[in-house]
């Protein structure tokens, strides 16, 4: 089955999950620890650096802590998955509950160039991410952020002030979020020249403003 990645999950993988919550603060602390250093080999090194000793020893901890909180590798990246769906859906949650936008055009700027800063703050994480990690995740739980995801864009579409053409709210969030996403991951993972993240966030806003209003794209920058 194909997620909204464009990529092939394995709808049968078991899920790799930590061994051993981290209830108190320390424990917490090495877990968190452990998700860094993993995140700063596949940004330096990529995932054939990433060996469950070789994040044991970038993180700081024994290779005896590491597995007393992660089975392999592959439960520890399930577990940056998870972090990274949090952090986007906290994101975008931020964005649209708490800032006032003047135009559809500045707002749509505004969250796909945040959303670009997130992939590109670990770009190496989310190369190995929609590749590697996408392969070993269950598909519920992929599917259960993309609903999410989803329904945030689909809420605000609903209570919006700016004047949205779409009558189908749900299907305009749907469409907007896997549109951006897929070109996105597409552009981390291909690099294709020419296409710097300016040329990318005017192209995609320009891409959802006119889907969204009928306007014709503007030529000046929303910031």
């Amino acid at each position: 089955m194909r997620n909204g990645f464009g990529f092939v999950v394995n709808t049968k993988a078991r899920k790799k999950t930590a061994r051993k919550a981290p209830v108190q603060s320390r424990s917490r602390a090495t877990v968190d620890a452990i998700l860094d250093g993993c995140v700063r080999i596949l940004d330096q090194e990529g995932l054939v650096g990433a060996t469950t000793s070789r994040i044991a020893e970038v993180s700081g901890v024994s290779v005896g802590s590491l597995y007393q909180y992660f089975e392999n590798r592959d439960s520890i990246l399930n577990a940056l998955q998870d972090r990274e769906f949090a952090r986007t859906s906290e994101m975008l949650q931020g964005l649209l509950l708490t800032r006032k936008f003047e135009s559809e055009r500045e707002l749509a700027y505004t969250v796909i160039s945040s959303l670009l800063d997130l992939y590109r703050a670990s770009p190496g994480l989310h190369r190995v991410l929609a590749l590697e990690g996408l392969r070993v995740a269950p598909t519920d739980r992929v599917q259960a952020f993309d609903h999410k995801i989803v329904e945030i864009l689909r809420a605000f579409l609903e209570m919006t002030s700016f004047q949205i053409l779409r009558k189908n709210r749900h299907a305009a969030a749907f469409v907007i979020y896997h549109s951006v996403r897929a070109t996105m991951l597409a552009a981390i993972l291909e690099e294709p020249a020419g296409i710097t993240d300016e040329v990318l966030v005017e192209e995609l806003t320009d891409l959802v403003v006119t889907h969204l209003i009928g306007a014709p794209p503007s030529q000046g920058s929303a910031k």
